[in-house]
């Protein structure tokens, strides 16, 4: 992985003792030796003459058979021919010297910035950039992906100049590129550069900015986007050049996934990754899973309502809208689209289609409904499906039972303005459960209408008749049906002594019809009357 590279390189500098191929004199003439350097003296076939000496605080060293010499500020091939040419001085025909650097202690290069090792560190013979940073016990965590660089004392001139090291070039090179370090010269490992994280991201915080780090990766090292800022906006805060404050950016993160036109972007030492909490709308009443829900891109009417699990049983014929906030801050909301469903179904295929916005409320209200009373088999409230007539209705009440056959049918509707009242607006006669009047029977009912299906009508017959009792008025129910649907009279009634009594208004007693059924059977169609709901028909005895 490489963003471990350098770490693991530092670790391992398998390159930590390549020469600097650029050198134009031999490493035994770049360094001068100094106080309390540590020097190996060889010679060839005398192995008894090696010798480790420590140039002491004056600069002298000792050797065998040559004694104490002087090799302060003395490169390591000067010192080599100081000692061979004493040692052909008498003691060895043709020594051959060799003299190494084991460990210097007078020549320092100094380490700074992020390395767990920071301060002098001795300069030894062949040290590079890479070797050195080994010796500075690596980069630290905060370093690894800063600017590695040396500064050096400006030849002739007073201060440094500043030479910048690819550190990943110089390793995947194979070394090359690497340097020779010189006295004095300051390693510096800047602090990585930063960018930060905010909002839905695994890992919210600061974080270093690798190398050619784009969008995507950014991502990925932040422990990517929660689930609450999927569907969340993206965007880069990024410093203005040359001026104060900072410019938002927005990304399609869609886009550059894709693989589209749009092109995943470098980050910048400082940026700030925004991943916005997700927008959301409101359903409410109506469906299975009401609350704040996640709006997703192009979230219609039709895929809201998917996504809250459909309409509930007591929403299919309801009404459904979008309730949106209105511009300008004041809070307030004005509903935008409205329209039925049938069987849960939206009727409308462009509120079907309506895009929802950030902060939406969509609302599935109620089924509307309406009442049924009196006669019939399933009494009680019902839904308001669409296109609702009389006649559907009592369809859906299992139909009219047997006291209401012959009953009146009514319905009651709620007035406007808020009262509470209600009138009646249409009214007809059942014959045998049939509704008389198709203009009743193709009447659209409303939301909370009260449809009456009043019991039978009724009247009595009473006195000299085969089967007295009650009976239900039925069409055009004359005095004379009555006493046929009576069984006639007995053998002591008189056909010229029949009567109706009919309640007076303001139940102010009863006021009596003669009815002549004599006059009736001869043809007189008039000397008959029609009955009403609690006449009593009376046929009295005749005289003989």
């Amino acid at each position: 992985m490489k963003r471990f590279l350098i770490f693991s390189v530092i670790i391992g500098f398998v390159l930590s003792f390549i020469s600097y191929a650029g050198a134009e004199t031999s490493s035994t003439d770049f360094y001068k030796v100094g106080v309390d350097d540590m020097l190996e003296i060889k010679v060839l076939d005398h192995k008894d003459l090696r010798t480790l000496a420590t140039v002491t605080s004056d600069g002298t060293i000792s050797f065998p058979y040559i004694g104490t010499v002087n090799v302060k500020d003395m490169s390591l091939s000067e010192i080599e021919a100081m000692i061979t040419n004493k040692l052909a001085e008498g003691y060895i025909k043709y020594p051959v010297v060799t003299v190494s650097l084991v460990k210097s202690m007078s020549r320092k290069i100094f380490a700074y910035g992020e390395l767990y090792k920071r301060g002098e560190i001795p300069l030894e013979e062949n040290v590079t950039l890479l070797k050195a940073l080994s010796l500075a016990g690596g980069v630290t965590e905060n370093g690894r992906y800063g600017m590695v660089k040396v500064r050096r004392k400006k030849e002739g001139k007073p201060g440094y100049r500043d030479i910048k090291v690819d550190i990943k070039q110089v390793i995947e090179g194979g070394g090359k590129g690497d340097i020779l370090l010189e006295p004095d010269d300051i390693l510096i490992v800047e602090r990585s550069k930063t960018f930060f994280a905010h909002g839905e991201v695994g890992k919210p915080g600061e974080h270093v900015l690798e190398k050619n780090m784009s969008l995507v990766r950014a991502l990925s090292a932040v422990g990517g986007i929660r689930s609450e800022g999927l569907y969340g906006k993206v965007k880069i805060r990024r410093k203005q050049k040359g001026k104060r404050g900072y410019k938002d950016i927005e990304i399609d993160l869609k886009a550059i996934v894709e693989g589209s036109k749009a092109k995943d972007m470098l980050l910048q030492p400082d940026d700030i990754l925004i991943v916005e909490r997700n927008k959301t709308f409101l359903i409410q009443g109506e469906v299975k899973n009401r609350g704040r829900l996640i709006l997703e891109e192009d979230m219609t009417v039709l895929r809201a309502l998917l996504q809250a699990g459909g309409v509930s049983e007591d929403g299919m014929y309801g009404r459904i809208k979008i309730r949106r906030k209105q511009a300008g801050g004041s809070g307030e909301y004005k509903d935008i689209v409205e329209t039925r469903l049938n069987d849960g179904v939206i009727e409308s295929s462009e509120v079907e289609d309506t895009l929802l916005q950030p902060d939406d409320i969509l609302i599935v209200e109620r089924n509307k409904t309406f009442l049924i009373q009196g006669e019939v088999m399933k009494r009680g409230r019902f839904v308001l499906e669409k296109d609702m007539t009389v006649l559907r209705a009592l369809l859906q009440a299992g139909g009219v039972s047997k006291d209401g056959m012959y009953g009146r049918i009514k319905i009651r509707r709620k007035q406007a303005g808020g009262s509470g009242e209600y009138k009646d607006i249409v009214e007809t006669r059942l014959n045998n459960g049939v509704i008389e009047s198709s203009e009743v029977e193709d009447t659209l009912l409303q939301p909370d209408d009260v449809l009456v299906i009043e019991p039978n009508e009724k009247f009595l017959v009473y006195g000299e008749i085969l089967k007295p009792g009650e009976y239900v008025i039925k069409n055009d129910m004359t005095a004379f049906k009555a006493i046929t649907l009576a069984g006639g009279f007995t053998k002591w009634g008189s056909e010229n002594r029949v009567k109706v009594l009919r309640s007076r208004k303001n139940n102010a007693g009863f006021e009596t019809i003669r009815v002549n059924i004599d006059d009736v059977i001869d043809g007189d169609a008039a000397a008959d009357i029609a009955l009403e709901a609690g006449d009593i028909v009376v046929v009295s005895a005749g005289v003989f």
